[in-house]
């Protein structure tokens, strides 16, 4: 049976346990929410991924120095990233990093995810909030990190790596070559062609279901062209345009789940039994596509394909209204991440 530790009745061993709780407790809050400021709404299941992981991090640093929410400090902090910079390590896995160290926007998405947490158990414990994590973010390398030039452009595929990533997810099995080609290899690669070829998340991948593979009006009879997305937390429903070989693709797999008898609702099942993909198993097997096709499994390599879907459309001088609504996103000003590039006339498939 779980003891309920509080704050201030605690064994060094259970602090580890008491700020992942923190955290669960919080993620509970956000996704039980019902404001629309971005700052309280629900978090899309790849914030949480990412969020938990940071934040185990940080749990496992304050367990090894005996430090609970309250304890902390600025030099705690400021040692914390450090050695979070100094990775990678089971604990330390630099997702969005580039080099030794934390970039400085990086660093101030920690700093936000510890005052937040901490903010949110200081008010449900009645205690005085540890400002910490606020003084640090006070500091300029922090508080303009997230500015407009300090936003570093985003990872995309250039026109060679996105044509070799075409082929090789639509290439028949090389069967002379001993190719192992299951129900599981057809759907990975599917996946990751939506991921390229429609623009959708691995979350957005994870959700999608059969009534929303769109085939009627399409130029070509049984092959999708469009797809319904449906919406969550941080991202509203809407609709996304098919690349062609994406949508041959997506019928291809149809028929191979057609065929397997698989039941349920989801395009993209975890099991023959039809269940839902985890959000694990749907990242590590998409990522395994990408390093079996030469392109590296790289962190954030699946954002890379999303984003490379936007450019190729603003290139064909789709509007960015346009796109932003194919993406779901919310805020038109997150196009300017891509406008830079699309300005600059580097090349997209």
């Amino acid at each position: 049976m779980t003891k309920n530790l509080t704050l201030f009745d605690i064994d060094t061993e259970d602090i580890q346990e008491l700020l992942n709780r923190h955290f669960e407790d919080w993620v509970a809050f956000r996704q039980a929410s019902t404001s629309r400021a971005r700052h309280e709404r629900p978090l899309l299941d790849e914030s949480i991924h990412v969020y938990r992981e940071m934040w185990q991090a940080f749990a496992a640093f304050c367990a090894e120095r005996q430090l609970t929410l309250p304890d902390v400090t600025v030099t705690d902090l400021e040692t914390f990233l450090t050695i979070r910079g100094s990775g990678p390590d089971a604990w330390r896995p630099r997702q969005t990093t580039r080099g030794p160290d934390l970039t400085a926007r990086y660093a101030n998405r920690y700093l936000v995810l510890i005052n937040k947490i901490t903010q949110f158990i200081a008010k449900r414990e009645g205690i005085e909030p540890n400002r910490a994590a606020l003084l640090l973010r006070e500091r300029p390398e922090y508080r303009f990190a997230e500015a407009a030039d300090k936003d570093p452009p985003p990872d995309y595929l250039n026109e060679l790596q996105a044509r070799v990533l075409i082929a090789y997810l639509t290439r028949a099995p090389q069967a002379d070559a001993g190719e192992k080609f299951t129900w599981k290899t057809a759907r990975d690669r599917t996946a990751v062609s939506l991921m390229l070829g429609a623009g959708l998340s691995p979350g957005d991948v994870r959700s999608l279901k059969l009534d929303g593979v769109i085939t009627e009006g399409g130029r070509k009879a049984g092959v999708p062209w469009k797809l319904a997305v449906e919406g969550n937390g941080n991202s509203p429903a809407r609709e996304t345009p098919i690349a062609d070989w994406a949508g041959r693709q997506l019928a291809f797999w149809l028929r191979v789940r057609a065929e397997q008898g698989i039941p349920g609702t989801y395009v993209f099942p975890a099991t023959m039994k039809g269940n839902q993909w985890s959000h694990s198993r749907c990242f590590e097997s998409s990522r395994e596509v990408l390093e079996n096709a030469k392109l590296g499994k790289d962190a954030g390599g699946l954002y890379k394909l999303r984003h490379t879907f936007a450019l190729r459309q603003l290139r064909k001088g789709k509007s960015e209204e346009d796109v932003a609504r194919w993406l779901g996103l919310l805020d038109i000003n997150g196009m300017v991440r891509y406008r830079r590039i699309v300005i600059s006339y580097q090349d997209v498939v």
